[in-house]
C-alpha cells in the first residue's frame, strides 16, 4: 500500500510538471511581434493599436488594407489586400501587395536581446543616451507602452514638480497621454510595469507631431 501511495505521489507530481512545462512552452510561443498601425476598408476583428503574434493570419479585401509594424525588425509594411500570415520579422503576404521600409528606431525602448538588435545589418537604430542611468532617449511626447498581460502602468516624473499618473492597459496597450496630457519636453522619467522598470528622458525638442509607431512605442 505504501508503495502504491508512493507511485501516485510520484505520477501526480510528474503530471502537475508536464502540465505547468507545457504551459510555459504555450506562452513562450504566444509572444507580441508586431502592432497594428492604422487600417483602411472593413477588416473583420481588427483595429488600430491591435498586438499581432506570429500564425496569426488576417484576410484583406481589394478594398481593405492595414499597417503593420514589427517590433523585432523595425519594419513597417503597408499591406493591402489578400491574405496576410504574421511572421517573426515580417508577413507572408498571398493575393496582395506588400511595400516595407525600416524605420529609425530604439532596441533599448522596444526591449530587443543583442540577437535580435543584431539580426539584421540594415536596422537602423537611434544612438543610445549618453546620460548615465538613463535607458533611451524619447523623440515623442505621447510614447505608448506595450505591455501585453498586464493591467495598469505606473510613470512618475523624477525632476522639477514630481507626479504620477497610473494608466491603465487595454488590449495590452498603454496610452501614456490619452487622458493624462503630453510628457514634458526635456522630462526625467520612471516607467514601472510588472516587475520591470526604467528611466527615460524626453527630448527637449521632442514633438507631438505624428510619428510612425515604432517611434512611440515602449515594450516591456
Amino acid at each position: 500500500m505504501t508503495t502504491l501511495r508512493v507511485l501516485r505521489r510520484r505520477v501526480g507530481g510528474l503530471a502537475i510538471l508536464l502540465f505547468v512545462a507545457s504551459g510555459g512552452m504555450a506562452v513562450a510561443q504566444d509572444k507580441t511581434v508586431a502592432i497594428v498601425e492604422d487600417t483602411s476598408g472593413n477588416i473583420v476583428g481588427v483595429e488600430p493599436l491591435d498586438l499581432l503574434r506570429t500564425g496569426r493570419e488576417i484576410v484583406l479585401t481589394a478594398q481593405s488594407g492595414l499597417i503593420v509594424s514589427y517590433l523585432n525588425s523595425c519594419q513597417r509594411e503597408n499591406i493591402r489586400g489578400g491574405k496576410v500570415v504574421i511572421g517573426e520579422v515580417q508577413s507572408d503576404v498571398q493575393g496582395g501587395e506588400v511595400s516595407r521600409r525600416r524605420v529609425p528606431c530604439d532596441a533599448a525602448a522596444l526591449n530587443l536581446t543583442p540577437e535580435q538588435a543584431n539580426q539584421s545589418a540594415t536596422l537602423v537604430f537611434r544612438d543610445p543616451p549618453k546620460e548615465k542611468g538613463i535607458n533611451f532617449l524619447l523623440n515623442t511626447r505621447q510614447p505608448i507602452v506595450i505591455a501585453p498581460g498586464l493591467a495598469e502602468v505606473k510613470l512618475e516624473q523624477l525632476e522639477k514638480v514630481k507626479s504620477t499618473r497610473v494608466v491603465k492597459v487595454a488590449k495590452g496597450i498603454a496610452d501614456l497621454t490619452a487622458e493624462h496630457g503630453l510628457l514634458d519636453q526635456g522630462g526625467l522619467y520612471q516607467l514601472t510595469a510588472g516587475d520591470r522598470t526604467v528611466k527615460f528622458r524626453v527630448g527637449k525638442e521632442a514633438t507631438d507631431n505624428p510619428m510612425p509607431i515604432l517611434q512611440r512605442a515602449i515594450r516591456l
